[in-house]
Parts: structure tokens; sequence; C-alpha cells
């Protein structure tokens, strides 16, 4: 073989290793994670029973989850027409109690978000209380981290899971606690 072959031959292998490194670390670049589906899911469920009327609401006891804030424990200000709804609801049917169930993100230590998702939930009902519903129909109860919708780290993610849950029943309290 004369040195020009040899020399082509090194060249094309060389060229080849090169290609062959360059597929390799393109498939191993992180692809951007997709998107929970339970955001999607919780974020239509929500506008679903949201928009439903006070009707509707008594009849089938179900109720959206009101978003927060990062380290907020001020009710969203597109919460007060829903809570209002809420307090005509429980006016006009007596015998409805309801349950609200503060809940943060992950951030934060344990104590912290214990304390934040009960002082949101404490919000809402002294909201309701304001509008004449005897607060002895109401309990609050704060999960702070620990029931999160989603484990999805993304700013939608955390958003999510910084929530109050409502829950009608018509259980008396020695009841249910």
């Amino acid at each position: 073989m004369n040195f020009k072959t040899v020399l082509l031959f090194i060249c094309a292998a060389g060229l080849f290793a090169c290609s062959s490194a360059q597929e390799k670390d393109y498939e191993e670049i992180p692809r951007p994670a997709k998107r929970d589906p339970i955001i999607e899911e919780q974020a239509k469920k929500n506008a679903k029973l949201y928009n439903q009327s006070e009707a509707r609401m008594a009849k089938t006891l179900r109720l959206p989850a009101i978003t927060y804030e990062f380290d907020s424990i001020r009710p969203p200000e597109y919460a007060y027409p829903f809570l209002d709804k809420v307090a005509n609801v429980m006016k006009s049917h007596p015998s409805l109690h309801l349950i609200i169930e503060g809940h943060t993100d992950l951030l934060g230590s344990k104590e912290y978000n214990y304390w934040l998702g009960a002082s949101r939930a404490a919000a809402m009902k002294s909201y309701l209380v304001s509008r004449g519903i005897n607060a002895e129909r109401i309990r609050i109860h704060s999960y702070g981290k620990d029931r999160p919708l989603t484990l999805d780290n993304s700013s939608d993610g955390r958003r999510t899971n910084r929530r109050v849950e409502f829950s009608f029943t018509t259980r008396e309290w020695p009841a249910i606690y």
C-alpha cells in the first residue's frame, strides 16, 4: 500500500469515529420533560367546576380547588366570586357543612408548609364567616406538602400543588372528626 492510501484510510476511520461519537452525544442530551397530564386535568376540572351555577354546586357538592401564589396566604382575586357562591349555597342549604383543606408546594420546611396551608384555609373560612356562614359549619385542615397532586417541580407543577380544596358534606362533625 502506498502512503496516500494509508492516509486516506486513517482519515476515513477518524471521520467515522467522530461522527459515531457525535451521534452518541446527541442521543444522551436530555429531552425536555413532558408536561404532567395531572396539571392539565386539574386545570380543566377546576375551570368546569368554577363556572358552575349555585344550583349545580348544591346538587353535585363538587367544588374547584383555588390555587395560590408562592408564599401567599391572601386569597387570589378570582376566588371571591366563587366564595360568594359557596356562601349562598350554604345559606340556602343549612344541612351542608364545609371542609377546607390547605396544601402547599414542595418548597420550604414541613412546619412552615403546615402553617401556610392552615393559614390559606383559615383565610377562606374567614371570608365565608364574613358572608354570614356560621363558623361551626366549617372545618379547616392543613396537609402542607404531604399530599401533592403532582411531583412535577416546574412552576406549573408547584402552582398546581399550592391550593385550597373544598368538600361539602351533610354529615355531622362528630361522625367525621
